[in-house]
């Protein structure tokens, strides 16, 4: 049975169709949707792809399906890209606008990504805005480094309209783009993002797919008024966490320069500083979290750098390459 959105509920925008990749998230999904038809203005169409392993997030956006309010994919493959991909492919609208499932927008989130493209004389790439951490319990014995704090995530450059500056970009969970540069630019690369058959992660496919952009002369703007609430749940919260976090942001950091520029000789060099400031820092009984971001840094560019294997194949990645099926 195919169902698709009701596109016209409401007072829609007419040209922006939201996003959502979902895997085992049935608790979330359906407030996260919600929070979207809850905006001052409608999205034209909202699709949810759905990559989870049994009927629950389904069944939890039941009500949502039957009153042809969303588009529902079902995905039998795995990685948030590849779903994103899927997504924007299946979308209609002018503007896509990706969010996560566990993520609730502000009330005025569309209103104002509408009107920030609106202005044709920036050349508008991206849009991002704040990401604004939410806890339900907060754990006192433990505060995350400022220095990682985005990793939350968390971002705020401020209450102004301005261009995201060169050390930052924007991340997937408050992220607009027009569907025509998604298509000029093949959209995002599946070989990064959160993926559960990896057994390590590698992220940065927001910032990949934005570097391009950027490259071609599309800005990326930043709109302190389109906002997104993130929850940051007790099991992000303690060191553990933020290792395992940091390990997986080292291989990405060391994939995506790989990937821009690499041969033997940058890989080794880049190699050979890694391994001489891990060396240093344990030497020196620093057991923090830059060590595991030099591990992950450290195995990308022995294994894909140096012995030019695949990160797929290397990382073990288990995806199932059939298509979406529109229920």
């Amino acid at each position: 049975m195919n169902q698709g959105s009701n596109r016209g509920y409401g007072n829609p925008t007419a040209n922006i169709s939201v996003v959502i990749p979902t895997a085992n998230r049935p608790e979330t999904i359906a407030q996260a949707v919600e929070k979207i038809f809850a905006n001052t203005v409608q999205p034209y169409e909202v699709i949810v792809v759905d990559q989870s392993q049994n009927h629950l997030t389904h069944d939890a956006l039941a009500n949502l399906i039957q009153a042809n309010k969303i588009t529902y994919l079902k995905d039998e493959g795995s990685g948030a890209s590849r779903a994103r991909n899927i997504g924007w492919k299946n979308a209609s609208g002018e503007i896509i606008a990706f969010t996560d499932d566990d993520a609730q927008v502000d009330a005025q989130w569309l209103e104002n990504i509408h009107r920030t493209f609106a202005q044709t004389h920036l050349k508008i790439g991206i849009v991002g805005g704040k990401i604004i951490p939410s806890y339900e319990q907060k754990n006192p014995h433990w505060n995350i480094p400022s220095r990682w704090e985005h990793l939350l995530p968390a971002y705020d450059q401020g209450n102004d309209l301005s261009l995201y500056p060169e050390e930052n970009l924007p991340a997937c969970v408050n992220y607009s783009i027009y569907r025509s540069l998604l298509e000029k630019f093949s959209g995002f690369d599946e070989e990064l993002g959160p993926n559960k058959g990896r057994k390590i992660q590698i992220y940065g496919e927001d910032a990949e797919l934005a570097l391009r952009l950027k490259q071609s002369g599309c800005s990326l703007v930043y709109n302190p008024n389109c906002v997104v609430y993130h929850p940051v749940p007790l099991s992000r919260q303690s060191q553990s966490f933020l290792n395992k976090r940091l390990l997986s942001e080292g291989a990405t950091y060391a994939y995506m320069k790989i990937k821009a520029r690499s041969n033997l000789i940058t890989d080794l060099v880049a190699l050979l500083k890694s391994l001489v400031r891990y060396a240093s820092l344990f030497l020196a009984g620093n057991r923090g979290g830059e060590l595991h971001y030099l591990q992950g840094k450290m195995l990308i560019l022995l294994k894909y750098g140096l012995l030019k294997q695949r990160p797929h194949s290397f990382l073990k990645q288990v995806c199932n390459r059939g298509n979406a099926v529109q229920v």
